[in-house]
């Protein structure tokens, strides 16, 4: 049974690294992934996955490659570029909060539009910033590891320095999304 994923994205919901190729190349390099993948656009994890991926749990069982079962295993998709941020949601989706007065807004579900306002004080915002503490998120360029239970894993500082350095300087972050 697959279990959802962390995502991975620049903060800026905007950006795309100008040189993905030149990305995975490096993130190779450092061990993260290996080959691609033959049936979808992503990588078999690599030697140092365990290293770069916190997982919290104290003996994590982590399928890294596909076997006769079929079951789902542990690997990195490639999600994009898009033209335009999506969305990612799932099952733990939290609806977010307004970046002027913090209250969750709870049509957040409905088309994103331009500019969304907030119903509880009139603050207009991108809904491609709103902030969702993990739970969800926006991007135009997405990592996502295959196969982790929401909260189950994280990335660690080495791999967040790792893509903002390979990004020209923009910071990354993470989420999570279960299906």
């Amino acid at each position: 049974m697959h279990t959802g994923r962390l995502v991975l994205t620049p903060q800026d919901p905007y950006l795309v690294p100008e040189d993905p190729a030149s990305l995975f190349d490096a993130l190779r390099d450092i061990g993260l992934i290996t080959s691609p993948l033959e049936a979808e656009q992503g990588y078999l994890l690599g030697e140092a996955f365990m290293q770069l991926i916190t997982f919290m749990g104290c003996s994590p069982f982590i399928r890294l490659q596909p076997d006769q079962s079929g079951e789902p295993f542990c690997h990195l998709r490639v999600d994009g570029p898009h033209s335009e941020p999506i969305l990612l949601t799932g099952k733990n989706s939290l609806p977010p909060r307004c970046k002027a007065c913090r209250k969750r807004i709870s049509d957040w579900q409905s088309e994103p539009q331009q500019l969304a306002e907030c119903p509880h004080c009139g603050h207009r915002q991108d809904p491609a910033s709103y902030d969702f503490k993990q739970s969800a998120g926006f991007g135009r360029f997405l990592l996502k590891i295959e196969n982790i239970f929401p909260q189950e894993a994280i990335p660690s500082p080495r791999l967040l320095e790792f893509l903002q350095q390979a990004s020209n300087g923009a910071p990354w972050h993470h989420f999570y999304q279960q299906d």
